[in-house]
């Protein structure tokens, strides 16, 4: 595992490698304290692994661990593994600010995680607070905008997430638009809140607006609304259990009106479970997630099958959303540390400055940006099969992902 994607990282520490000696042999001049050089970096994760985001958690956990084992196989970084300290929330933002607590008093240098936006919002003032590097894997703008100084993103915008179904329902000449939105999920309201403000501008008018609660598994009363208003689409905005059960009652339904997910549902564990009853439903997915219909024009192309060739092997499906999500956050503090050092203050130097090829497109960081998906990686997928196609993109399209 993690030989294609060292080619990667081969190619990241040659670039970086002049930089990194330079800074330390600048920090030795200007009479700083040395930094460690010995012994390992210790990264602290807080992540889902149980309750109701654990597909989003166990699926980060996957992609951060792969990096970390590629990186460590060649030795580490400059001399030194990296030692993870993975905790699990149980999906309870309360839990997540506990742990998040832990790990820091553990002595980790900097965290990935947690999944949900809920956590990241609960846990932001934390990092802050503390000064500790967080690298957050949920989704909602209010993460990271306006720009908060130890909390960086991976994942796309909600914002990025709602143009992508607004301008795909105008794609196909439509006009009336439903929502049904988990009004418990940070990301959620998020990109329900950010649907609604560029509807008027697309020409799409929001005929009926519903809400659920995360607990909630009777969808009636919302269906039976959603249908008399004869939208032509209905989209969702939820995470982890509730949009199975959202998809099947739909389907049984059998309205007619197409249903559309965000990339919180773009992954194996929401169209297995949904089974027959997600086919044809369209989701808003990332350039990696459908890497596998990328034309080998896209320059981005081999660093996407360098990572999902081994993930594919070793976990025996294709990577998703929160997989491609949890090695780009591992990729950043790999470059980040690489670059610049392995204390807290210059981890967060080296995340300030990311400027990156990666396998979901180029990124860049500064101290006034900390998310950095650009809106070619964006994109409209839909389920055929139980795997994740372009939905009516061209071959320009897809050839220009991730620039």
């Amino acid at each position: 595992m993690g030989v294609l994607l060292m080619h990667y990282f081969t190619r990241v520490f040659a670039l970086v490698g002049s930089v990194v000696l330079g800074a330390t042999s600048g920090c030795a001049a200007l009479g700083n304290s040395p930094v460690q050089s010995s012994g390992p970096i210790k990264i602290g994760m807080v992540t889902s692994l149980t309750g109701n985001y654990a597909p989003l958690g166990t699926n980060d956990k996957l992609g951060v661990q792969q990096v970390v084992d590629a990186v460590n196989a060649k030795n580490g970084i400059n001399s030194r593994k990296i030692e993870l300290d993975i905790v699990d929330d149980g999906s309870d933002p309360n839990q997540s600010v506990i742990q998040f607590n832990k790990v820091i008093g553990d002595g980790v240098v900097a965290v990935l995680g947690p999944p949900q936006s809920t956590a990241d919002l609960a846990i932001k003032p934390v990092a802050n607070d503390k000064k500790m590097p967080t690298v957050s894997l949920g989704a909602a703008d209010e993460q990271v905008v306006p720009v908060t100084p130890y909390m960086w993103m991976t994942a796309p915008l909600s914002s990025q997430v709602a143009r992508v179904c607004v301008d795909f329902i105008k794609s196909q000449s439509k006009s009336k638009l439903a929502m049904l939105t988990d009004t418990k999920n940070a990301y959620a309201v998020s990109g329900h809140d950010s649907t609604r403000k560029i509807l008027d501008q697309a020409g799409v008018q929001l005929v009926d607006d519903e809400s659920f609660e995360t607990s909630q598994t009777n969808f009636a009363p919302q269906f039976a609304k959603i249908s008399d208003a004869k939208p032509d689409f209905l989209l969702v905005w939820a995470t982890g259990a509730p949009p199975v059960v959202i998809t099947k009652g739909w389907a049984d339904l059998n309205s007619g009106i197409p249903l559309m997910m965000t990339a919180a549902e773009a992954s194996t564990l929401y169209a297995q479970p949904a089974g027959a009853a997600a086919e044809g439903v369209f989701v808003q997915a990332s350039m990696g997630v459908i890497g596998q219909s990328l034309p080998t024009s896209n320059k981005f192309k081999k660093l996407v099958d360098d990572f999902a060739e081994p993930f594919q092997r070793a976990n025996g499906y294709y990577p998703p959303q929160f997989a491609w999500d949890g090695m780009l956050a591992a990729s950043f503090l790999v470059d980040a540390i690489t670059r610049k050092g392995a204390t807290s203050d210059q981890i967060k130097d080296g995340l300030d400055s990311i400027d990156l090829d990666t396998p979901q497109g180029h990124y860049t960081f500064t101290p006034q940006k900390h998310s950095g998906m650009p809106d070619s990686t964006n994109l409209m997928s839909v389920i055929n099969g139980g795997n994740f196609v372009p939905a009516r993109l061209s071959a320009d399209q897809l050839a220009k992902a991730g620039q």
